[in-house]
């Protein structure tokens, strides 16, 4: 029963963000500057990679507690839905209005799901019986 629930949850985030894909909303997004200039980064990109690494400890909090959306592979096919919501998510921008597709929003999406499945594989791999 709770296997249930935790794919409910899962399936409601994740038509949540696709759906908010097509609101037509936009917002100012500031830049963070780090060391002397050297080196800025968008607030946004680290919105993107937030929620992408967010979604993926969603898995590892499932592998911990032994729930899965997934049996067999789960890991793979986890990425693979993940990285295909990332992708259609920065495409459907490209005909919404006031939204805009941008390669480096995809890129911090992947990045945050590559350090997601790096830690789920890191902790995995710390307790014993637990695989991903």
């Amino acid at each position: 029963m709770v296997n249930k629930y935790y794919r409910y949850i899962f399936w409601t985030g994740y038509f949540a963000v696709l759906l908010m894909t097509f609101l037509p909303v936009s917002f100012r997004t500031e830049k963070i500057k780090l060391g002397l200039d050297a080196f800025t980064i968008r607030t946004d990109h680290l919105l993107h990679f937030g929620v992408y690494f967010l979604i993926m400890m969603y898995f590892l909090f499932g592998k911990i507690k032994g729930l899965s959306i997934f049996w067999e592979n789960s890991l793979s096919k986890y990425i693979l839905l993940i990285l295909a919501l990332a992708t259609v998510t920065e495409t459907a921008q490209l005909w919404v209005p006031a939204r805009a597709f941008n390669v480096l929003d995809w890129v911090a999406n992947v990045v945050g799901i590559g350090v997601g499945a790096f830690v789920s594989t890191l902790v995995a791999g710390r307790k014993r019986g637990l695989k991903v």
